[in-house]
């Protein structure tokens, strides 16, 4: 085994470490994100959990995760849950009535899951699933770009 002097062994430690650390923190956030984002979806055998719950269990404050789910999502962790929920809900529709699916996947009743479901999706989930949807419009990023 050959060993370095100081000053080179410092200069290649500082050369790998950084690659390192970087990888391993990497590893660690898409970790945490996966957890969270399991805790956060929409499961047959349990209602999704609550953002406060989660990062308590993740050992994270609430600010942490969002910013995780920020970066590595896109949308806040609470923008998540609604999101998996109406999908869910998407999924799952006509293979139980409406105030069966609303509680099944973690909503107060029916209307808590049309209200959400009207505010993601435009229309209310019956007329979405009997194609009376909404027209088309730009979106509105690219409306306030053009001169």
């Amino acid at each position: 085994m050959r060993w370095l002097d100081p000053p080179t062994a410092l200069a290649r430690i500082a050369e790998v470490l950084p690659g390192l650390l970087s990888e391993q923190t990497d590893a660690d956030r898409t970790a945490l994100l996966r957890a969270g984002v399991d805790a956060l979806s929409v499961r047959l055998d349990r209602a999704p959990a609550q953002v406060r719950d989660v990062a308590r269990e993740l050992a994270v404050s609430e600010r942490q995760l969002r910013n995780l789910f920020s970066d590595g999502v896109g949308v806040s962790p609470k923008h998540y849950a609604r999101i998996d929920r109406v999908r869910t809900v998407a999924a799952r529709a006509g293979s139980v009535g409406w105030s069966e699916l609303a509680a099944a996947t973690g909503y107060f009743d029916q209307s808590h899951m049309t209200t959400d479901f009207r505010a993601l999706m435009g229309v209310p989930p019956r007329s979405y699933f009997t194609g009376r949807l909404p027209a088309t419009t730009p979106c509105q990023a690219l409306r306030l770009r053009r001169p």
